[in-house]
């Protein structure tokens, strides 16, 4: 499955790319393409892409063979050849694209992930982090699937113990009292 996902980034890569269109590869293949290799399978493409430009991004899609297939609280799925998309807005604060709830420099404007050739904008590691952080909210790490407690590790691990120490104190204090935290 692994394969069709790096097919089907590389045409969206190269069709956003046609229409100066910015998009960022989230979750775990964000951390893969990061760490420039594949360190596990997936089930799914996590595609951050700017609001203000949503009909282009989901003509993109369906000029892919996809089709929108449920609209969620912060962004669509999509199905595309066969992938499932999981697709959140980032929006421009004068400055940069930001994800919604997400440490500043969410959507960083530069190349900063590879995998198999494929130069790919990728969500900050912080970003990565502070979804595995509501994650533990919803789901108890010791109830995570084996992929989340390996990608989990392997962001840490890239972030180091002192950003971590700082990121989960941020994650705190926007959102004391909304339950645990790893």
């Amino acid at each position: 499955m692994n394969q069709a996902h790096l097919n089907l980034m590389s045409q969206v890569v190269f069709a956003a790319a046609r229409l100066d269109l910015p998009v960022w590869i989230g979750g775990g293949w964000a951390i893969d393409a990061r760490l420039g290799r594949i360190t596990r399978e997936h089930d799914d493409i996590d595609l951050t892409f700017p609001v203000e430009r949503r009909g282009e991004f989901e003509t993109l899609i369906v000029d892919l063979q996809g089709r929108i297939t449920a609209e969620l609280d912060y962004g669509f799925l999509a199905e595309a050849q066969g992938v499932l998309l999981d697709c959140e807005p980032a929006h421009w604060n004068g400055v940069s694209y930001e994800i919604d709830d997400a440490p500043p420099g969410s959507c960083p404007e530069q190349i900063e992930g590879h995998l198999e050739g494929l130069a790919l904008r990728c969500n900050s590691w912080e970003a990565l982090m502070w979804d595995y952080f509501f994650y533990a909210d919803e789901v108890p790490r010791l109830q995570w699937p084996a992929k989340h407690t390996h990608s989990y590790a392997l962001a840490r691990s890239a972030l180091g113990e002192e950003a971590m120490h700082r990121l989960r104190a941020a994650f705190k204090l926007r959102h004391c009292g909304m339950g645990r935290l790893m």
